[in-house]
């Protein structure tokens, strides 16, 4: 989404401003403002590699009990557990060997590993079905209270608990 390139310095702007922290975003070098963010998008790019190096992408200090109470909170957690290796299962070429679902679970769960003060999701429970949807929005409840979240989304579940909507509409 335009946003999301914007706030993580991908793009550029020409009029008005992006304040983060009382700072304005153009005074931000592109690593710094994406430090702030952990973004989960839409389309998530998920490594050739097992499910464990894809969430050490984002803490590759993680700890084993770190990575499996991000994938709990994530819903992810069992689904892992059923599988014959666990965390050490190969994902495929972009994730191709896991559900549409899965991987969006996959890249909540990397995003809550950054645990940056701005958490970002861009359509990212697309992918799931209502019920799954609900249960991972009360299980990200305590990650997001007390940091800013930003959800993009087509489908009102995911507002439900939010401060402030903004509706976008085209002209």
């Amino acid at each position: 989404s335009s946003l999301v390139n914007l706030l993580l310095r991908f793009w550029d702007y020409e009029g008005g401003t992006i304040h983060i922290g009382g700072r304005d975003l153009r005074e931000m070098s592109g690593d710094e403002a994406r430090g702030l963010l952990a973004v989960v998008p839409q389309h998530t790019h998920l490594f050739n590699a097992t499910i464990r190096d894809n969430l050490y992408l984002a803490n590759p200090d993680a700890s084993d009990d770190e990575l499996i109470a991000a994938c709990q909170q994530a819903q992810l957690h069992d689904f892992i557990q059923s599988l014959p290796q666990g965390y050490d299962t190969l994902v495929g070429e972009n994730g191709l060997l896991l559900s549409g679902g899965e991987r969006q679970r996959l890249a909540i769960a990397r995003a809550i590993l950054k645990d940056a003060p701005i958490f970002v999701l861009d359509e990212a429970t697309s992918q799931l079905d209502a019920v799954t949807e609900e249960r991972l929005m009360q299980s990200l409840a305590p990650f997001m209270a007390g940091r800013t979240t930003v959800v993009i989304t087509h489908r009102p579940a995911g507002l439900a608990g939010a401060d402030q909507v903004i509706r976008l509409t085209a002209r």
